[in-house]
């Protein structure tokens, strides 16, 4: 047999290159912030947040591109497959201006991910001046949420009116204008956020009724979890469709029963069975007992990579010192997970944080 020692040791040089390169790649942590539409409405805003990314070490921007039924990018910017009407959000003043394709043009520079995080069934203000009457509300009424008395759920409670997740008209609504912005944007990823009812009590429109009576017998809270992971996954199959290298997340309500039970949000099982990629618990407690106890229980699911821990990086109403955040950190990392996100950017700049947050 003739050996040829060259290609040999050159095959298995070539293959421990391409291993280390694969485990940096996917062991590197993952440092997010997230920056609300009043950070992101202008050019000056928008540089002075990818700068200050870049000086602190963060890799990931949750770029929020869609706040509340309107845009902070421009619908149908070229490819006009996907019908999205969306208007420009409030915030913007100038309509020209295109705050989404200017940050990812200027986080190349520095190699931070741009993700478009967009809230999915919320649709209003509470000030309602700030939409114009050709948003979706107005155009689609029969599309809000009710309670269970019957009543429209009104504009000015929880965080505005949504729109029923049980509506299917609704949902390809959506699917509509995500697919439209992951179309037309080279975005790193999409967290989708407010994937969920707006609690136990909603969910009783009439024509998501109409939808519950014509499946056979099934618990009406079960149900309504089923409308929600169900559109989880279509959306993932869609979106993944479109970009296959497209990172999926959720943004989620970080203890596991009251996600279920009182928004119909089922994120373990969403990771169980690979409807995201990620999931982004949003583990606000300050005290650092509850912290601990929504960890431990969220360790017990033995997914810390499919995980990403996001802290308060905002004073509650009182003194809420950048040390305490640091607890949490060390707290996470006791419970082997290592990827974190801070909520918010604006938050973090107000509050002086950024120095002296520790990753490690």
């Amino acid at each position: 047999m003739i050996r040829f020692p060259i290609f040999s040791k050159l095959f298995k040089l070539l293959f421990i290159v391409l291993l280390l390169g694969f485990f940096g790649k996917t062991q590197a942590q993952i440092r997010a912030m997230y920056a609300t539409v009043w950070s992101i409405s202008s050019a000056d805003k928008i540089d002075k947040l990818i700068e200050t990314a870049h000086q602190y070490h963060f890799n990931q921007i949750f770029f929020q591109t869609r706040y509340r039924g309107d845009a902070l990018y421009i619908p149908n910017k070229k490819d006009k497959t996907y019908k999205n009407n969306e208007q420009l959000c409030y915030v913007v003043k100038d309509s020209t201006f295109d705050p989404l394709g200017y940050a990812i043009e200027k986080a190349k520079k520095y190699h931070i991910e741009i993700h478009a995080w967009v809230t999915v069934f919320v649709m209003t203000p509470h000030d309602l001046w700030k939409i114009k009457d050709s948003h979706a509300y107005y155009q689609n009424p029969e599309w809000v949420t009710y309670d269970r008395q019957g009543r429209m759920m009104p504009n000015n409670v929880a965080e505005g009116a949504f729109f029923d997740p049980g509506v299917p008209s609704v949902r390809k609504y959506f699917m509509n204008v995500v697919s439209d912005l992951v179309a037309n944007y080279d975005i790193s990823g999409i967290q989708l956020d407010y994937i969920r009812y707006p609690d136990s009590s909603y969910g009783f429109n009439p024509i998501a009724l109409s939808e519950y009576n014509q499946v056979d017998s099934i618990p009406f809270p079960q149900w309504k979890q089923q409308q929600i992971s169900s559109y989880v996954n279509q959306l993932y199959l869609q979106l993944k469709n479109i970009n296959p290298k497209l990172q999926i997340s959720a943004a989620v309500i970080a203890k596991q029963d009251k996600a279920i039970n009182k928004y119909s949000q089922n994120w373990p099982l969403w990771l169980k069975d690979r409807y995201l990629d990620k999931v982004y618990l949003m583990a606000y407690n300050t005290s650092n007992k509850s912290f601990t106890r929504l960890i431990e229980s969220a360790s017990k699911l033995k997914m810390p990579k499919k995980m990403v821990i996001v802290l308060r990086a905002w004073p509650p109403g009182k003194a809420y010192p950048v040390s305490q955040i640091n607890e949490k950190v060390k707290i996470t990392r006791h419970y082997h997970f290592k990827n974190f996100g801070f909520y918010s950017y604006s938050g973090m700049i107000d509050n002086n944080y950024l120095p002296y947050i520790h990753f490690r």
